[in-house]
């Protein structure tokens, strides 16, 4: 009888153990759930500070409001590419312009992901890796605000020097985070530099001026030699103009 006793007191506990570790993985989930949706919430491009003046607050917002991350995976799931992209729509269908090289497996393989939201792959309508952009189309996103195109994003002239820029991005797997910055000056074939901040995973970033236009996204940053070898430049961005993007071929062809 003792021991039957001790059995049963012993399964009681075991189960009160259980009950309570689920009940602290259900609260741990409900936690992250809950804290999520605040990040999403207090990111919406309506919570843009107000100190800046219409043209800088609108620019700010369509950073802001058409930013997604990519994840791409490649055919054997070994490597997984974590970069940005911007949001757009054409001809009543939806779009992700971003840069080549975070492009490392097939359409099915790549999420475009907002928080707990997801679109998946299409098809990828242009892929250039000398000019390094990318252009995939993608279901519907309700929750993000998509730029137009081609109108907005084509560069009809180039940038001045030092004007102000923006770009919303994820560094480091952060994010979204958003920056200013300014541009600093170009490169001997055209690319713009940016003085701001980036890392790793802001590749693709969508660049705006300050007046609200697509002007390019972030290639990479810029590398300088020292004494000690070559050290990465984080405050030095690359930026690919749009005028070298080829928007009548990759927005041309009808669906498969």
């Amino acid at each position: 009888m003792k021991k039957l006793l001790k059995v049963v007191c012993a399964s009681v506990i075991c189960f009160s153990l259980c009950l309570v570790a689920t009940l602290n993985i259900l609260k741990s989930t409900a936690d992250i759930i809950d804290h999520s949706e605040r990040k999403k919430a207090l990111s919406h491009p309506d919570r843009v500070s107000s100190i800046y003046p219409g043209s800088h607050k609108k620019s700010i917002e369509g950073s802001v409001g058409s930013a997604v991350r990519v994840v791409s995976t490649d055919t054997n799931e070994s490597v997984t590419s974590l970069a940005t992209g911007t949001y757009f729509t054409y001809s009543n269908r939806h779009y992700v312009l971003t840069v080549a090289h975070a492009i490392v497996g097939p359409c099915e393989n790549l999420l475009v992901i907002y928080f707990e939201n997801s679109a998946t792959c299409i098809e990828y309508t242009s892929v250039d890796v000398t000019a390094d952009y990318a252009i995939i189309e993608i279901d519907e996103m309700p929750d993000r605000l998509p730029i137009r195109a081609p109108q907005t994003l084509q560069l009809k002239k180039y940038p001045k020097i030092l004007d102000k820029t923006y770009y919303t991005g994820y560094p480091n797997s952060s994010g979204p985070l958003t920056f200013s910055g300014t541009v600093a000056g170009f490169t001997d074939d055209g690319l713009i530099l940016v003085q701001s901040y980036a890392w790793t995973g802001s590749s693709g970033s969508g660049v705006f001026d300050y007046k609200g236009n697509l002007i390019g996204i972030v290639m990479a940053l810029d590398v300088g030699a020292t004494q000690y070898g070559i050290d990465v430049l984080e405050d030095i961005l690359i930026v690919v103009p749009v005028s070298e993007i080829d928007w009548p071929t990759a927005l041309r062809h009808p669906r498969n």
